[in-house]
């Protein structure tokens, strides 16, 4: 049996709670849409939550034999119920879909007798939230007026609840798996209940609240394909100049929540002004190159294909394959060392550093193709001409490689 067969067989199901975070991670709208960010933060406080109480109630799946165990088990159960009932009510503004089932605590028992009739059989959910006020929550007074529709309490009624039911203390008659509470109640002051359960009806409406994740799936599946059809609306303006096509293309990205830092760099190589114009006809060669990708750029952002987008304009990134020993290092420095120059060098600074690196780096490979002073020139234009150098060894490699 493989791992995912085996993690279907057991008794919920974790998949659920990875297939709906991968939806909810496979898009950044989920964070920044001003109608999905607010849900953001409950998203994730509910997927590490049930990452807990799902392998809790997997490892502990059979009828707990100890008190302990039953109320432990109670805990994590409400993780699961109270996530999934507070998720469902901020997304979709309305209560769950099991909350009007009267299937799993029907035929509770006190002893052999049914605990219920017709005219007070609770919902499912109402049992369910009353039991866990008796487990854990309020085992010292739990009435009807927090809840109205507990039918088998008497208006004005309390109950207290001195202990859980489990196997090993009490003889369950009639149920091979029961659990239960001992219920005290106020109005009937010399009357014990026993209300018992099976344990595998517990396990029953806690896997049907569980699997209503599966409706939070749905939920992302369809605002990624709505958000997604919006988009494929708005087509790049193909009729106008290079730049301002790239403009647009990044003001697009933006609109769609994507990371523009490809396309900034391509517009700063590409606005970059030469103090030195010697560099002139190199750094040309250059931009033509990411300007003959445009189109295809303009291609891949109308169809969503951000992937796409980023083969178009890895040019921009070009490294040769045969380099000096400490290039790489040395253009890892300039790149994130060198953003705005100072007016007083510190010579113990990253800025320092990544001065240092980029003469070194001209010095042992640049010069080949390009002139940098590092003392006068900004930054920006630094990082052109590394990136016009690296281009241009590249293509050199590359045809020599071919020949």
């Amino acid at each position: 049996m493989n791992e995912e067969t085996k993690e279907k067989s057991i008794f919920l199901d974790k998949s659920l709670i990875r297939n709906f975070m991968e939806l909810i991670h496979s898009d950044d709208m989920f964070i920044v849409r001003d109608d999905l960010k607010e849900k953001y933060n409950l998203i994730c406080t509910f997927k590490d939550r049930l990452y807990t109480a799902v392998d809790y109630l997997n490892q502990h799946d059979e009828v707990p034999k100890e008190e302990t165990d039953f109320i432990n088990y109670m805990v994590y159960a409400c993780m699961i119920y109270d996530g999934v009932k507070m998720l469902y009510e901020n997304i979709f503004h309305t209560i769950p879909k099991y909350i009007n089932s009267k299937k799993y605590f029907a035929h509770a028992k006190h002893y052999k007798r049914e605990f219920f009739d017709y005219s007070n059989t609770p919902y499912d959910y109402v049992f369910f939230e009353y039991l866990r006020a008796m487990v854990f929550a309020h085992p010292y007074g739990v009435d009807k007026k927090r809840c109205k529709d507990r039918v088998f309490m008497q208006d004005g009624e309390t109950h207290y609840c001195p202990w859980v039911i489990v196997p090993n203390l009490l003889d369950i008659d009639d149920l091979k798996d029961g659990v239960g509470i001992r219920i005290y109640s106020s109005i009937n002051e010399d009357d014990i209940t026993d209300l018992t359960f099976s344990f595998r009806s517990l396990k029953g409406f806690i896997k049907n609240v569980y699997n209503r994740i599966s409706d939070f799936i749905i939920w992302a599946k369809d605002e990624i394909t709505k958000q997604k059809s919006d988009w494929l609306k708005t087509k790049v303006n193909r009729n106008q100049d290079c730049l301002s096509i790239i403009k647009e293309i990044k003001s697009i990205m933006e609109s769609r929540y994507k990371d523009t830092y490809t396309i900034e760099k391509a517009i700063s190589y590409l606005t970059c002004n030469l103090s030195d114009k010697t560099n002139e006809i190199n750094v040309e060669k250059f931009r033509s190159a990411i300007k003959d990708k445009i189109f295809a750029v303009c291609d891949s952002i109308d169809n969503l294909d951000y992937e796409g987008m980023e083969k178009q304009l890895s040019l921009i990134y070009d490294r040769p394959d045969e380099m000096h020993q400490m290039a790489h290092y040395q253009l890892e420095k300039i790149y994130s060392y060198l953003e705005e120059r100072s007016e007083i060098l510190n010579p113990y600074s990253d800025e320092y550093w990544g001065l240092k690196q980029a003469n070194d780096f001209y010095r042992q490979f640049a010069k080949k193709w390009v002139k940098i002073d590092v003392a006068t020139m900004d930054y920006d234009e630094i990082k052109l001409l590394v990136a016009t150098a690296c281009f241009l060894e590249k293509q050199e490699q590359d045809n020599k490689k071919e020949k």
